[in-house]
């Protein structure tokens, strides 16, 4: 019985070393981009506290808005975001990410025109390493409407599922 549990410890203490050793050859960080429907990138840098946007760094919160254009709450939200990033727009940066559906830049353009949307949006296309790494860590399964909201040093401050009052997110957007 000894010999098997000295067996056990000493595979265990191999698997955290191996596991140890691994993670200090990762970087704490990872560059990402996404593209718009417009065409502009807007790069970042996931951190170990958040995301960290080149363009806002400092001087915006920002807002990450996973919706679909067929998705009822996510169609009644979109009015409240327009008027958030209008009254907030030098403080606060709303973007879309449209994860429901596959379509078209050209089919979403028309959606964004119709909706009057004034914030840039992301196709699923363009934001599958973003959906996955989502995904992976912090626990969404994919419901919408989804946001995650970070404040302007890039920490990530919450996360919420479903339809979020305007006065709520602005107390997470610092």
């Amino acid at each position: 019985m000894k010999k098997i549990l000295k067996l056990i410890a000493g595979v265990i203490m191999t698997g955290l070393l191996l596991s140890t050793s691994a993670a200090a050859k990762e970087s704490p960080t990872q560059n990402m981009e996404l593209n718009t429907t417009n065409g502009e990138i807007i790069k970042f840098t996931i951190t170990e506290k958040g995301f960290m946007f080149d363009k806002y760094k400092g001087k915006k919160a920002v807002i990450l808005d996973f919706f679909g254009p067929h998705c009822p709450p996510c169609l009644m939200e979109i009015p409240h975001l327009i008027e958030l990033q209008k009254k907030h727009k030098d403080t606060l940066q709303i973007i879309g990410i449209q994860v429901q559906t596959q379509m078209s830049n050209d089919d979403l353009n028309a959606f964004i025109k119709e909706k009057g949307i004034n914030y840039p949006v992301v196709n699923l296309d363009y934001a599958w390493d973003l959906v996955g790494f989502a995904r992976a860590n912090t626990g969404w399964q994919g419901q919408i409407p989804y946001m995650m909201v970070f404040d302007k040093k890039g920490n990530i401050t919450r996360q919420f599922i479903g339809m979020v009052p305007n006065e709520t997110l602005l107390k997470y957007a610092k």
